[in-house]
């Protein structure tokens, strides 16, 4: 049964929670919700929470935690990682379970759970904060490839947090370290589910690693260094955890990367294009700009970001050789968006499929993705004379790739005016 004092002081510990909704101007993230490490055929992984899943103190999501842990986890395994994040600051333990991205679950390889600082500041009953982690753990068991893992990190102790103000070891912790007793269990119980301690983070770095610090004399550029240095021992603790077990599915072929690589439907592609609203648009020079890099850094007389249509190849922006549109049928680019990975043609003229492309020896093109995880198109680079499949940098063509697809993030822009531009 609750103590007299657990009544008197919850006002206080949950206005303390609550007063996290007025510093949602502090510093970070605003770019799109992802991160990745250079690799062909990535891991992927979910961050998703509350706490440091948010990024406070840093504006960038490469600065943030899905950064450093697609970093550190590519340093350990040796291949590409896409990191996704999935946060709010205001996340509780009822509102978790909601909020997982269902519809997309099943493509991550693992999924990092942050949750609880502010269950722990609300004092949330220890039934209601089991009922929460079943209901979360539930729904994620039940859309998550077989062979996800999925790991827990208990509370970041809530009296380390300076903005909060609460005593340490004091009631919160205590009733933290109660909540993570909980947590514990039932990871133990669960066959792929982890449950791993918060780091241990310097004193300068605890604040900006779960929320904002309230003003102090430090600039904003030393609060974004102790930031991201506590972001990176977060993710430290997470890739040791994680790149052994990824290492293991890939050797199995357990991992969702087998799921994420089948063909998506022609609804589903068409639904994201007419999103996105790219087809017959006006030129882009924020897109012009990356075909161009891709035909001069792959050493290719053409390079396109092209959009599969229904009927038809349209090219929305090329460099060098090249035309708007073309039909779709014999096209390169409606192969390549069969799967994740990317698609080489060393001779076209050797491979029946595509007889209709007699001015085309060598083709390679890696997918673009909608942001909600479609693939629409391909960015690639072609020439006139046959070329090996080892002599354009695969790595470097994805990077290419997730440069379209991170424009296409931050949405529409201004049309280019521009006499330069590309008669239709």
């Amino acid at each position: 049964m609750p103590s007299l004092l657990h009544h008197l002081v919850l006002p206080i510990l949950r206005s303390k929670y609550e007063s996290i909704g007025g510093r949602l101007g502090v510093p970070r993230p605003d770019d799109a919700p992802q991160s990745h490490a250079p690799g062909v055929d990535p891991d992927r992984i979910l961050v998703f929470g509350n706490g440091a899943a948010v990024g406070w103190g840093v504006r960038s999501h490469d600065l943030a935690l899905p950064g450093q842990i697609a970093r550190r986890l590519s340093a350990l395994t040796g291949r590409g990682v896409d990191v996704d994040a999935v946060a709010d600051p205001l996340m509780t333990i009822r509102t978790a379970a909601a909020a997982v991205p269902t519809e997309r679950l099943s493509d991550y390889d693992a999924i990092v759970v942050i949750v609880g600082v502010s269950d722990a500041l609300r004092l949330t009953s220890a039934a209601a904060w089991r009922r929460g982690v079943l209901e979360l753990l539930d729904v994620i068991d039940a859309h998550a490839h077989p062979g996800t893992e999925i790991v827990i990190v208990g509370i970041h102790r809530p009296s380390a947090i300076s903005v909060f103000s609460v005593r340490e070891a004091g009631v919160v912790d205590r009733h933290a370290a109660r909540l993570d007793d909980i947590t514990r269990m039932i990871c133990d119980a669960r066959k792929r589910t982890h449950f791993v301690e918060p780091p241990i983070l310097p004193a300068e770095s605890t604040a900006a690693s779960a929320v904002p610090e309230a003003a102090v004399s430090a600039s904003e550029a030393v609060a974004r260094s102790r930031a991201r240095k506590g972001f990176a021992l977060w993710a430290d603790a997470h890739a040791l955890l994680l790149a052994p077990l990824l290492d293991q599915h890939v050797g199995r072929g357990t991992a969702a990367r087998d799921r994420r690589h089948r063909p998506q439907s022609l609804e589903m592609r068409m639904d994201a294009i007419r999103a996105l609203g790219l087809l017959d648009s006006p030129p882009e020079k924020r897109f012009d700009d990356i075909t161009e890099r891709a035909r001069v850094l792959l050493g290719t007389a053409g390079a396109a970001f092209s959009i599969v249509d229904e009927d038809r190849l349209y090219n929305k922006s090329y460099s060098g050789v090249g035309r708007t549109e073309v039909p779709l049928r014999g096209a390169m680019c409606s192969v390549t968006i069969q799967s994740g990975r990317p698609f080489v043609v060393p001779d076209v003229w050797k491979d029946d499929r595509f007889v209709t492309h007699p001015s085309v020896r060598f083709y390679a093109g890696h997918p673009v993705e909608s942001p909600d995880g479609v693939r629409i198109g391909a960015l690639c680079v072609t020439d006139p004379e046959p070329r090996s499949a080892d002599s354009v940098d695969l790595v470097l063509l994805r990077e290419l790739a997730l440069s379209v697809q991170r424009e296409l993030a931050m949405g529409p822009v201004e049309p280019l005016e521009s006499t330069d531009e590309v008669a239709a």
